[in-house]
C-alpha cells in the first residue's frame, strides 16, 4: 500500500521483516560498559547485546519512506519512544497504521501510529510519523 489523497484511517503501512543485526555498533570499547556488547550486556544482567537505537529508526524509516515515497523526506515528522531493548539476532517487523487525516494546503497529512515488535509481539520502539500527501 502507498498512500494516496483519499488513504483512509485505518489503512495499515507496509510491514517490513528483518533480523536486527548490531553492524554499526562499536564493541571495541574496553574501558567503559558497552550495552552492545554480549559480554558486557550479561555482566549487567541483559540477555544478550542491544542493537544500536539508531539500527530501530532506520528500519521504522523505510516503511515510512515505502508508505510516503518522497514527500517523506520533504514534509515527514517523526517522533519514537524504546520501550522495550531490541537484542542483536531479533526478528522484528515493523507495523503502523493511519490514525487521522489532517488538511494541509492542497494536500492531507496522514498521522500514523508506527511501531517496531520483536517475534514475541513485544513492541520494542514506538512512535507518530506523519507526512503530507500532495493534491
Amino acid at each position: 500500500m502507498v498512500a494516496t489523497l483519499d488513504t483512509p484511517v485505518g489503512t495499515p503501512l507496509p510491514e517490513i521483516r528483518g533480523v536486527a543485526r548490531n553492524v554499526h555498533a562499536r564493541t571495541d570499547r574496553t574501558d567503559e560498559a558497552n550495552i552492545h556488547d554480549d559480554a558486557t550486556a550479561q555482566k549487567l544482567g541483559f540477555q544478550r547485546g542491544f542493537v544500536a537505537g539508531g539500527q530501530s529508526i532506520a528500519w521504522m524509516s523505510r516503511a515510512l519512506v515505502h508508505f510516503f515515497g518522497a514527500t517523506y523526506f520533504r514534509t515527514g515528522r517523526f517522533e519514537a519512544t524504546y520501550v522495550s531493548p531490541v537484542f542483536d539476532g531479533d526478528a522484528i517487523t515493523v507495523k503502523g497504521l493511519v490514525r487521522e487525516r489532517q488538511p494541509e494546503g492542497t494536500g492531507v497529512r496522514l498521522v500514523c501510529d508506527i511501531w517496531l515488535e520483536r517475534e514475541d509481539g513485544t513492541r520494542a520502539v514506538v512512535g507518530t510519523a506523519s507526512a503530507v500527501v500532495p493534491g
